[in-house]
């Protein structure tokens, strides 16, 4: 049958003519190259719907494998919707197997499969555990503090750098199978150009001085990293580069794995190739190579690169997978260039934007093209005179198309997607000044909240002497505004103490001369320790002459505050966390600033974040957590993002967190000269430190390359930079190029991009060329870039205007608010009296009792493991709500927490492995107690290995899914999802007794309720198409409820535990 003969049958629009060619292309390799928004999910689900229907492959026999769980997701979806369509339509050529499935699966699953199932053929543990960043971080700083190394005291480089270098070197060696032998042997060589000579007698400074520093760094680094592996290896860790990396040695080691994969798997799809390393491009050419494998990708989307993506790879593709007696030019390159998702202008700029990039590919690229009916959509550019005037005209921009519903009559969605979150500012208070809703997706975002920000840099200056920045902004906050006299005065404080010894007795002028050249010229001493000299100089003392008294007094308070929260450092961090925001008053700022509705959810996510710090790391301090929260910040603004989009609001996000998202209108800010398209600020490559050597990298054919080999003088050597250089700033065009694309085919309907001359910098930044080639075709109007700016200085550079500092805090409504108080006070008729504070306290604590046992003040986020609490005795959740108490760690606890994190690791990476090891100390076990036996978990398993779930492959394990129900946010920790006879199937395992009654399982079932609903909506499913039961592990039982709650019932509970009379839950039948 034909590609159209089926979309007929089955009601589907028929496939274009670039698209049939795909589905009905031969059962050979095959590279398709796929623009973006080009439709290649649904091609690729076509292709296997025509494969089925014309018996030239079972279902079983189809693998398909993406970057994300979310692609995965909605490929399989899309795959297993279109054979129940040829299914009911009996079209297929063999008979329905209610069993038989495609396999759909993320690339690092896969590969995790097969180190799981033959890990023991290389000598390695089946049962590893995934390894979180968190947990990865903490075990690498572990070593680097405990290593005896003399040569990482010559790196002159800090605990925290070294802890990166190690990772990132550790990850790139694994991803591109490089001998460590051979990295140290090229660091040996390269540390010789430190002797060659000058070559000019006019250089006066080694030119290889700096490089022979970075690159000789590598042995110790890389001894590191070698050790970072061996002790993973004996705690039985592993990372996602590391399964990777195993998977393909068993796969070169034993021919017989390869034979079974190709033998079960007989049609593989490749989803978005461009973004495969090294090793995952390795692995799959050894199991695959010459067999039926379609790879989709676009070379101008590939733009993860930090992670060891190669854009190379899909001009590889067919030099891997080629069959044996023919070469590259034998594998065929087919096109999906007709956009489904832009209008023809945002098209016309993409396609500009890319030209280079087109001419310079070595596979055919073919330009994008609107559909039919796309119209030219609207593109508009606003380039002005200031960031704050760029700002306010984006805001504008989202207020006037949000106010406007999307076709289908609902809220559009909307996006700002930037090169970096870091000058996100201006534009959140410029939308938040315009009331339009919007959200920082990512840990970056959450960095950035008001209330966040001082709870960290509380915790920098309890940790970091010299983090003095950090107290300046606390000193000149809302709560105690030090005024900048003092300020000053305190800054001259730090300095004379540094002039002097702990006598505060003059230092002598050899001491401090070497003190001074011992730090850079800016530092001036801290202004921490000035502040704690503060607290305890006696009156009088004539340091502290220059402080006005109620500077002196307000610095004494905030330094006694910090004293006394620096001697609760040793407690747990989550503990510590708490602590600190009570101590600051932050708790009761944010419920009372009805101006950020995002306090309270930020200050919950920050002690989420804590929390899943700790799950790798029970024991973990301050200091490790705030450099981890540095690195964390800056891999998660380059990840994908997994939120959906949010009608009505506009999310921010980089867009490198973009990538695979879409929205009904789009704004791209900042497109300037210097950030986008961006320059290269070192142009060093891997001649830094931590780097690995481009010749280890399995693209280094693709690579600038350094001619350092060979040089005979130190001036040759940098003349062979200053090329390397060159090359690498080309490479780097090339990124930025990609990254504007990206950006700029993400919106469905309207794009805007913008600029302006002057921001943070001394010169005014000209539009980008990005703006400027889009302006040569005419896309958008001449007059719209000025040429200069119209102001010759910096309008925003600090002393240009008069402002109050500190700022007030209720801003320019102080005036109103003090006097509306005032108003209020002497309109009281009953005055004070000795007894009013006393009589006010007494009948608000009266009003308190009674109001919580009728309202509970719900967070804002609500575990689902706890919903039965809430709707069953509002009144005991509201005393834990206003006095919460730590939980004591129960036993069987302890052993549900392991027995999910065995039955997580034995599925696979999933999810997110929530026990990293199972030792008492990280399970917080109490010492006087005895342990957890290991005869009760081998119980459980042993249950668990003789059930059904043992034999059956889930589609989902250890999902996370933030749900909205009734304007409360529910987190659902789904602990397995099945597939089975057509229908999902949520499962949830329980480590602990049965239902006692009928009353007790009733309130359990909300718990699978909200799991169920909770799973539709993620998937976007009717929730009657979803199962949901409990598996009793140590009775061998599963309870499945015959009917469920329905998200109306849900909503209906929730609402009745607010009111007086929603004591206890619901009885009756459950209803669905």
């Amino acid at each position: 049958m034909s590609a159209r003969a089926i979309a007929e049958a089955l009601g589907l629009p028929s496939p274009t003519e670039q698209q049939r060619r795909v589905i009905e292309s031969p059962l050979e390799p095959g590279l398709v190259v796929a623009g973006a928004g080009s439709g290649k999910t649904e091609t690729m689900a076509s292709r296997v719907v025509w494969l089925l229907a014309n018996g030239h492959v079972g279902v079983e026999e189809i693998l398909g494998l993406t970057f994300t769980r979310k692609a995965a997701g909605e490929l399989g979806v899309r795959i297993r919707a279109r054979i129940e369509q040829l299914q009911q339509a009996g079209l297929a050529a063999a008979p329905a197997d209610a069993f038989a499935t495609p396999t759909v699966q993320t690339y690092n699953a896969f590969a995790n499969g097969i180190f799981r199932d033959s890990a023991t053929l290389i000598g390695r543990e089946a049962e590893s555990v995934v390894l979180t960043e968190a947990s990865a971080w903490q075990l690498a700083r572990r070593l680097v503090v405990e290593s005896t190394d003399p040569r990482l005291l010559e790196l002159g480089r800090g605990v925290d750098p070294i802890t990166q270098a190690v990772i990132s070197l550790s990850r790139a060696m694994s991803e591109n199978v490089a001998d460590p032998a051979e990295v140290v042997r090229l660091a040996g060589s390269f540390v010789g150009l430190e002797e060659l000579p000058f070559g000019s007698a006019r250089i006066r400074r080694a030119p290889a001085a700096e490089a022979v520093a970075a690159v000789g760094a590598l042995p110790p680094l890389v001894d590191l990293a070698i050790a970072f592996q061996q002790e993973k290896t004996r705690r039985g860790l592993v990372e996602y580069s590391d399964q990777v990396a195993f998977a393909l040695a068993i796969c070169e080691r034993v021919p017989q794995v390869v034979q079974e994969h190709r033998t079960r798997f007989r049609v593989v799809l490749l989803d978005e190739y461009q973004d495969t390393s090294v090793v995952q491009t390795r692995l799959l050419s050894t199991l695959f190579g010459g067999t039926p494998v379609m790879a989709v990708g676009d070379p101008h989307q590939s733009i993860y690169g930090w992670r060891g993506a190669s854009a190379a790879n899909l001009a590889r593709f067919g030099a891997d997978f080629a069959p044996e007696g023919k070469g590259p030019a034998d594998v065929p390159v087919y096109a999906l260039s007709t956009s489904w998702r832009n209008p023809g202008a945002v098209l016309g700029a993409a396609n500009r934007i890319v030209e280079p990039l087109t001419a310079a590919s070595r596979i055919p690229v073919a330009r994008l093209e609107p559909r039919p009916d796309a119209g030219d959509g609207r593109l508009d550019v606003a380039y002005e005179e200031t960031v704050s005037d760029e700002a306010a005209s984006v805001a504008a921009w989202f207020a006037d198309r949000l106010r406007q519903p999307g076709s289908d009559g609902r809220p559009r969605s909307a996006a700002m997607l930037c090169r970096s979150l870091k000058g996100v500012e201006p534009f959140t208070t410029a939308l938040a000044d315009r009331g339009v809703p919007f959200r920082v997706l990512g840990l970056g975002g959450l960095l950035d909240q008001p209330a966040v920000v001082d709870l960290v840099c509380v915790l920098r200056v309890l940790h970091d002497p010299t983090a003095g920045s950090e107290l300046v902004r606390l000193l000149t906050g809302a709560r105690w505004r030090i005024g900048t006299k003092d300020v000053h005065a305190l800054s001259r404080i730090a300095s004379w103490l540094m002039a002097r010894d702990h006598a505060q007795r003059p230092l002598e002028d050899g001491v401090r001369q070497g003190l001074r050249a011992s730090v850079v010229p800016d530092e001036v001493g801290s202004v921490v320790d000035a502040l704690d000299f503060v607290v305890g100089a006696p009156e009088g003392h004539r340091a502290l002459e220059g402080l006005s008294a109620e500077g002196l007094g307000r610095l004494r308070a905030v330094g006694r505050q910090l004293q006394v929260l620096r001697s609760r450092v040793g407690l747990d961090l989550v503990d510590l966390v708490t602590v600190v925001q009570q101590e600051l008053l932050l708790d009761i700022e944010v419920a009372a600033n009805e101006t950020d509705p995002l306090g309270r959810a930020s200050l919950e996510a920050f002690t989420e974040q804590v929390a899943g710090y700790l799950q790798g790391d029970s024991a973990g301090t301050l200091g490790p957590f705030l450099a981890w929260l540095a690195e964390a910040e800056r891999r998660d603004n380059l990840a994908p993002r997994t939120e959906e989009p949010e009608p009505g609001t506009v999310q921010i996000l980089t867009i490198h967190g973009s990538k695979g998202l879409e929205w009904d209108v789009v704004a791209v800010p900042r497109m300037v000269e210097g950030e986008l398209p961006g320059t290269l600020r070192e142009k060093r490559g891997w001649v830094a430190f931590g780097a690995l050597p481009f010749e280890f990298r399995g693209d280094s054919a693709e690579l600038p390359s350094l001619a350092w080999r060979g040089v005979e003088t130190q001036k040759e050597f940098a003349e062979a930079m200053e090329a390397f250089g060159e090359e690498l700033e080309e490479r780097n065009a090339a990124e930025q190029r990609r990254l504007a694309y990206v950006a700029i085919t993400r919106t469905r309907s309207d794009l805007l991009l913008t600029g302006s001359f002057w921001s943070t910098q001394q010169k005014p930044r000209s539009p980008g060329a990005f703006l400027r080639e889009i302006q040569e075709v005419g896309l958008i109007a001449p007059d719209a870039l000025p040429e200069a700016p119209e102001l010759e200085e910096n309008p925003l550079e600090p002393g240009s205007a008069r402002v109050a500092w500190p700022l007030p805090p209720l801003g320019p409504r102080e005036a109103r608010v003090r006097a509306a108080a005032e108003a209020v006070a002497d309109a009281d008729p009953a005055r004070e009296t000795v007894w009013s504070r006393d009589i006010d306290l007494l009948l608000a604590e009266r009003d308190a009792r009674a109001r919580d046992a009728e309202l509970v003040d719900l967070p804002t986020r609500i575990p689902a493991s706890r919903f039965k609490d809430f709707v069953s005795d509002p009144a005991a959740v509201a005393a834990r709500l206003r006095r919460p108490m730590p939980e004591r760690p129960y036993r069987q606890t302890r052993l549900g927490t392991l027995f999910h994190g065995w039955v997580e690791a034995r599925y696979g990476p999933a999810g997110t492995a929530d026990v990293i090891d199972a030792s008492a100390v990280e399970l917080d076990q109490d010492p006087t107690e005895p342990p957890v036996e290991q005869q009760d978990l081998d119980r459980l398993r042993a249950v668990f290995e003789a059930s059904e779930w043992a034999s059956r492959r889930p589609e989902e394990v250890e999902v996370e899914i933030h749900m909205e129900l009734a304007g409360q946010v529910v987190i659902c920790k789904i602990d397995a999802v099945f597939l089975i006879d057509g229908r999902y199937r949520v499962v949830d395992w329980k480590t602990g007794r049965t239902p006692k009654d009928a009353a007790d399982l009733e309130l359990k079932q909300l718990q699978l309720a909200l799991y169920r609903l909770a799973f539709a909506k993620w998937r976007g499913i009717d929730p009657d198409l979803i199962d949901a039961e409990f598996y009793f592990v140590a009775d061998d039982m599963s309870l499945k409820p015959e009917r469920l709650y329905s998200e109306e019932d849900l909503v209906a509970l929730w609402s009745g535990a607010r009111t007086p009379d929603a004591s206890r839950a619901p009885s009756g039948p459950i209803v669905g």
